[in-house]
Protein backbone atom coordinates (compact mmCIF):
# COMPACT_ATOMS: atom_id res chain seq x y z
CA UNK A 1 0.00 0.00 0.00
CA UNK A 2 1.36 3.39 -1.02
CA UNK A 3 -0.68 5.91 0.99
CA UNK A 4 -4.18 6.67 2.21
CA UNK A 5 -6.47 7.60 -0.64
CA UNK A 6 -8.51 10.75 -1.06
CA UNK A 7 -12.14 11.04 -0.03
CA UNK A 8 -13.25 11.57 -3.62
CA UNK A 9 -11.66 8.25 -4.64
CA UNK A 10 -13.56 6.45 -1.89
CA UNK A 11 -16.82 8.06 -2.97
CA UNK A 12 -16.16 7.18 -6.60
CA UNK A 13 -15.51 3.57 -5.62
CA UNK A 14 -18.86 3.39 -3.79
CA UNK A 15 -20.64 4.93 -6.80
CA UNK A 16 -19.05 2.42 -9.17
CA UNK A 17 -20.02 -0.49 -6.91
CA UNK A 18 -23.59 0.81 -6.80
CA UNK A 19 -23.71 1.14 -10.61
CA UNK A 20 -22.33 -2.37 -11.13
CA UNK A 21 -24.86 -3.73 -8.66
CA UNK A 22 -27.68 -1.90 -10.45
CA UNK A 23 -26.61 -3.19 -13.88
CA UNK A 24 -26.43 -6.77 -12.60
CA UNK A 25 -29.86 -6.45 -10.98
CA UNK A 26 -31.37 -5.09 -14.19
CA UNK A 27 -29.90 -8.02 -16.12
CA UNK A 28 -31.44 -10.49 -13.68
CA UNK A 29 -34.80 -8.72 -13.95
CA UNK A 30 -34.66 -8.94 -17.75
CA UNK A 31 -34.04 -12.69 -17.55
CA UNK A 32 -36.93 -13.15 -15.11
CA UNK A 33 -39.27 -11.15 -17.36
CA UNK A 34 -38.51 -13.50 -20.27
CA UNK A 35 -39.63 -16.54 -18.27
CA UNK A 36 -43.20 -17.92 -18.22
CA UNK A 37 -45.62 -16.02 -16.03
CA UNK A 38 -45.89 -18.69 -13.33
CA UNK A 39 -42.10 -18.90 -13.06
CA UNK A 40 -41.80 -15.11 -12.92
CA UNK A 41 -44.28 -15.02 -10.04
CA UNK A 42 -42.17 -17.50 -8.07
CA UNK A 43 -39.03 -15.44 -8.63
CA UNK A 44 -40.94 -12.30 -7.65
CA UNK A 45 -41.71 -13.86 -4.27
CA UNK A 46 -38.04 -14.82 -3.93
CA UNK A 47 -36.73 -11.38 -4.95
CA UNK A 48 -34.93 -10.77 -1.60
CA UNK A 49 -33.17 -14.13 -1.91
CA UNK A 50 -32.17 -13.33 -5.50
CA UNK A 51 -30.77 -9.99 -4.33
CA UNK A 52 -28.69 -11.66 -1.61
CA UNK A 53 -27.43 -14.26 -4.08
CA UNK A 54 -26.42 -11.53 -6.51
CA UNK A 55 -24.62 -9.68 -3.70
CA UNK A 56 -22.78 -12.88 -2.79
CA UNK A 57 -21.65 -13.32 -6.38
CA UNK A 58 -20.36 -9.75 -6.51
CA UNK A 59 -18.60 -10.15 -3.17
CA UNK A 60 -16.60 -13.14 -4.51
CA UNK A 61 -14.56 -10.49 -6.34
CA UNK A 62 -13.27 -9.32 -2.96
CA UNK A 63 -12.08 -12.81 -2.08
CA UNK A 64 -10.20 -13.21 -5.36
CA UNK A 65 -8.85 -9.66 -5.78
CA UNK A 66 -8.92 -8.27 -2.23
CA UNK A 67 -11.08 -5.33 -3.29
CA UNK A 68 -14.52 -4.57 -4.68
CA UNK A 69 -14.96 -3.92 -8.42
CA UNK A 70 -15.30 -0.20 -7.75
CA UNK A 71 -12.16 -0.14 -5.61
CA UNK A 72 -10.25 -2.01 -8.29
CA UNK A 73 -11.29 0.54 -10.88
CA UNK A 74 -10.08 3.37 -8.63
CA UNK A 75 -6.85 1.46 -7.81
CA UNK A 76 -7.57 1.44 -4.07
CA UNK A 77 -8.11 -1.32 -1.50
CA UNK A 78 -8.59 -1.93 2.20
CA UNK A 79 -5.42 -2.49 4.20
CA UNK A 80 -5.28 -5.96 5.81
CA UNK A 81 -8.46 -7.13 4.08
CA UNK A 82 -8.18 -10.85 4.90
CA UNK A 83 -10.76 -13.50 3.86
CA UNK A 84 -11.96 -13.73 7.46
CA UNK A 85 -12.49 -9.98 7.57
CA UNK A 86 -14.23 -10.06 4.18
CA UNK A 87 -16.63 -12.72 5.49
CA UNK A 88 -17.44 -10.67 8.59
CA UNK A 89 -17.88 -7.57 6.43
CA UNK A 90 -20.27 -9.46 4.15
CA UNK A 91 -22.31 -10.77 7.07
CA UNK A 92 -22.79 -7.31 8.58
CA UNK A 93 -23.28 -5.51 5.26
CA UNK A 94 -25.60 -8.00 3.50
CA UNK A 95 -26.80 -10.96 5.59
CA UNK A 96 -27.86 -9.12 8.75
CA UNK A 97 -30.05 -6.55 6.89
CA UNK A 98 -31.57 -9.34 4.80
CA UNK A 99 -32.44 -11.51 7.81
CA UNK A 100 -33.95 -8.68 9.83
CA UNK A 101 -36.04 -7.42 6.93
CA UNK A 102 -37.16 -10.92 5.93
CA UNK A 103 -38.12 -11.85 9.49
CA UNK A 104 -40.10 -8.63 9.79
CA UNK A 105 -41.98 -9.35 6.56
CA UNK A 106 -42.70 -13.01 7.31
CA UNK A 107 -43.79 -12.44 10.90
CA UNK A 108 -46.86 -10.49 9.85
CA UNK A 109 -46.87 -8.60 13.14
CA UNK A 110 -47.31 -4.86 13.02
CA UNK A 111 -45.31 -4.20 16.18
CA UNK A 112 -42.27 -6.04 14.81
CA UNK A 113 -42.53 -4.17 11.49
CA UNK A 114 -42.74 -0.85 13.33
CA UNK A 115 -39.77 -1.71 15.51
CA UNK A 116 -37.74 -2.69 12.44
CA UNK A 117 -38.73 0.56 10.71
CA UNK A 118 -37.56 2.56 13.73
CA UNK A 119 -34.26 0.70 13.89
CA UNK A 120 -33.76 1.19 10.15
CA UNK A 121 -34.54 4.91 10.46
CA UNK A 122 -32.05 5.28 13.34
CA UNK A 123 -29.40 3.47 11.33
CA UNK A 124 -30.03 5.67 8.28
CA UNK A 125 -29.74 8.79 10.46
CA UNK A 126 -26.49 7.50 11.94
CA UNK A 127 -25.17 6.74 8.46
CA UNK A 128 -26.04 10.26 7.32
CA UNK A 129 -24.28 11.89 10.28
CA UNK A 130 -21.27 9.62 9.79
CA UNK A 131 -21.15 10.50 6.09
CA UNK A 132 -21.24 14.23 6.87
CA UNK A 133 -18.38 13.74 9.31
CA UNK A 134 -16.50 11.82 6.63
CA UNK A 135 -16.95 14.68 4.16
CA UNK A 136 -15.70 17.13 6.79
CA UNK A 137 -12.78 15.25 8.29
CA UNK A 138 -12.18 12.14 6.16
CA UNK A 139 -11.47 8.73 7.62
CA UNK A 140 -13.91 5.84 7.29
CA UNK A 141 -16.57 6.41 4.64
CA UNK A 142 -19.25 4.14 6.19
CA UNK A 143 -20.25 2.94 9.65
CA UNK A 144 -19.32 -0.62 8.71
CA UNK A 145 -15.81 0.51 7.84
CA UNK A 146 -15.57 2.18 11.23
CA UNK A 147 -16.71 -1.02 12.98
CA UNK A 148 -14.03 -3.12 11.26
CA UNK A 149 -11.42 -0.31 11.12
CA UNK A 150 -11.20 -0.53 7.34
CA UNK A 151 -9.30 2.25 5.60
CA UNK A 152 -8.84 2.67 1.86
CA UNK A 153 -5.29 2.94 0.60
CA UNK A 154 -3.89 3.60 -2.85
CA UNK A 155 -2.28 0.58 -4.44
CA UNK A 156 0.27 2.79 -6.19
CA UNK A 157 1.72 6.19 -5.44
CA UNK A 158 -0.47 8.85 -7.10
CA UNK A 159 1.28 10.94 -9.73
CA UNK A 160 0.63 14.61 -10.39
CA UNK A 161 0.12 15.19 -14.09
CA UNK A 162 0.45 18.49 -15.90
CA UNK A 163 -2.76 20.37 -16.69
CA UNK A 164 -3.38 21.81 -20.11
CA UNK A 165 -5.30 25.00 -19.34
CA UNK A 166 -5.65 25.90 -23.01
CA UNK A 167 -7.66 22.76 -23.65
CA UNK A 168 -9.79 23.41 -20.59
CA UNK A 169 -10.47 26.98 -21.71
CA UNK A 170 -11.51 25.80 -25.16
CA UNK A 171 -13.82 23.23 -23.62
CA UNK A 172 -15.38 25.81 -21.31
CA UNK A 173 -15.89 28.28 -24.16
CA UNK A 174 -17.42 25.61 -26.36
CA UNK A 175 -19.83 24.49 -23.62
CA UNK A 176 -20.84 28.11 -22.95
CA UNK A 177 -21.42 28.69 -26.68
CA UNK A 178 -23.45 25.49 -26.90
CA UNK A 179 -25.61 26.52 -23.95
CA UNK A 180 -26.30 29.92 -25.55
CA UNK A 181 -27.34 28.23 -28.80
CA UNK A 182 -29.62 25.79 -27.00
CA UNK A 183 -31.20 28.65 -25.07
CA UNK A 184 -31.83 31.02 -27.98
CA UNK A 185 -32.54 28.55 -30.81
CA UNK A 186 -36.22 27.88 -29.92
CA UNK A 187 -37.00 31.63 -29.92
CA UNK A 188 -35.14 32.22 -33.19
CA UNK A 189 -36.82 29.25 -34.84
CA UNK A 190 -40.26 30.36 -33.69
CA UNK A 191 -39.72 33.87 -35.05
CA UNK A 192 -38.39 32.48 -38.35
CA UNK A 193 -41.37 30.16 -38.79
CA UNK A 194 -43.75 33.02 -38.08
CA UNK A 195 -42.07 35.27 -40.67
CA UNK A 196 -42.00 32.50 -43.29
CA UNK A 197 -45.65 31.67 -42.67
CA UNK A 198 -46.68 35.30 -43.03
CA UNK A 199 -44.68 35.67 -46.25
CA UNK A 200 -46.20 32.49 -47.64
CA UNK A 201 -49.69 33.60 -46.76
CA UNK A 202 -49.11 37.04 -48.27
CA UNK A 203 -47.91 35.48 -51.54
CA UNK A 204 -50.81 33.06 -51.55
CA UNK A 205 -53.34 35.81 -50.93
CA UNK A 206 -51.80 38.04 -53.62
CA UNK A 207 -51.83 35.27 -56.22
CA UNK A 208 -55.39 34.11 -55.49
CA UNK A 209 -57.15 37.34 -54.58
CA UNK A 210 -59.16 37.28 -57.79
CA UNK A 211 -60.24 33.63 -57.55
CA UNK A 212 -62.62 31.74 -55.31
CA UNK A 213 -59.93 29.23 -54.12
CA UNK A 214 -58.56 31.22 -51.20
CA UNK A 215 -57.21 29.06 -48.36
CA UNK A 216 -57.99 29.77 -44.73
CA UNK A 217 -54.98 30.66 -42.55
CA UNK A 218 -56.41 28.54 -39.72
CA UNK A 219 -57.57 25.29 -41.33
CA UNK A 220 -55.51 25.51 -44.59
CA UNK A 221 -58.60 24.63 -46.64
CA UNK A 222 -60.64 26.66 -49.13
CA UNK A 223 -62.30 29.32 -47.01
CA UNK A 224 -66.02 29.14 -46.39
CA UNK A 225 -67.62 32.60 -46.07
CA UNK A 226 -64.13 34.14 -46.24
CA UNK A 227 -63.17 37.07 -44.07
CA UNK A 228 -60.12 39.25 -44.65
CA UNK A 229 -58.07 41.49 -42.37
CA UNK A 230 -58.60 45.17 -43.05
CA UNK A 231 -54.85 45.91 -43.12
CA UNK A 232 -52.96 42.63 -42.99
CA UNK A 233 -54.95 40.93 -45.79
CA UNK A 234 -55.05 37.49 -44.12
CA UNK A 235 -58.05 35.37 -45.09
CA UNK A 236 -59.91 32.98 -42.81
CA UNK A 237 -63.22 31.16 -42.65
CA UNK A 238 -65.99 32.86 -40.75
CA UNK A 239 -66.48 29.65 -38.74
CA UNK A 240 -62.76 29.47 -37.87
CA UNK A 241 -62.69 32.92 -36.26
CA UNK A 242 -66.25 32.99 -34.94
CA UNK A 243 -64.98 32.03 -31.50
CA UNK A 244 -62.92 35.22 -31.31
CA UNK A 245 -64.64 37.89 -29.23
CA UNK A 246 -63.60 40.82 -31.40
CA UNK A 247 -63.46 38.92 -34.71
CA UNK A 248 -59.76 39.68 -35.13
CA UNK A 249 -57.12 38.08 -37.32
CA UNK A 250 -55.74 34.88 -35.72
CA UNK A 251 -52.22 35.62 -37.01
CA UNK A 252 -52.23 39.27 -35.94
CA UNK A 253 -53.73 38.73 -32.49
CA UNK A 254 -51.08 40.96 -30.90
CA UNK A 255 -52.19 43.93 -33.04
CA UNK A 256 -55.90 43.03 -32.77
CA UNK A 257 -56.37 43.40 -36.54
CA UNK A 258 -60.18 43.49 -37.23
CA UNK A 259 -61.61 41.37 -40.06
CA UNK A 260 -64.50 41.89 -42.47
CA UNK A 261 -66.26 39.81 -45.09
CA UNK A 262 -64.14 39.45 -48.22
CA UNK A 263 -67.21 39.74 -50.47
CA UNK A 264 -68.04 43.08 -48.90
CA UNK A 265 -64.49 44.34 -49.44
CA UNK A 266 -64.25 43.17 -53.05
CA UNK A 267 -67.95 43.69 -53.79
CA UNK A 268 -67.96 40.29 -55.42
CA UNK A 269 -70.77 38.06 -54.07
CA UNK A 270 -69.49 35.08 -56.05
CA UNK A 271 -66.76 34.53 -53.42
CA UNK A 272 -69.37 33.78 -50.77
CA UNK A 273 -70.62 30.69 -52.60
Amino acid sequence: MACRCLRVDQLDAHVLDSEIRSIAQDSVDDVVNQMPLWVARIFEKLRPELKVTLEAVLWTHRFSRGASPGQEQMDIAYAGYTPKLITSHFMVEVIVPYLTRRMSELSGRIDISRMYSKIEAIYELGSLLHFLYFLRSGGHSTITESIFSLRNWNNHQPTISSINYDTQNRELMWHAFRDVILLTYPFIEKARQRIVKKQKLDRKFTSSIGSSDIECVVCDKPSVIPMVGQKCGHVACYTCIATSRNMTCPLCSENAEPMEFLAKKLKNPILIE
